[in-house]
């Protein structure tokens, strides 16, 4: 399978709408998904005030990034 460097206007439009959907379930844990234009969404996990956000995902797939929230 050939890895795809940027994100499909497409598939921007439904990793936004699944952004979106569980924006207000990880609202208070620590968890964020962020646009980043032509790279897809960045999912940042495990804030701490110390040393920011230790897991940082990029995604250009919605389906890998609904399976993952």
């Amino acid at each position: 399978m050939k890895k795809q460097a940027f994100i499909t206007e497409e598939e921007s439009r439904k990793c936004r709408k699944v952004a979106d959907a569980f924006t207000e379930v990880y609202e208070n844990d620590g968890t964020a998904v962020l646009d980043a234009g032509k790279y897809g969404f960045v999912k940042l996990q495990y804030y701490t005030i110390h040393s920011g956000f230790d897991c940082v995902t990029t995604y250009t797939d919605s389906k890998e990034l609904f399976n993952s929230l």
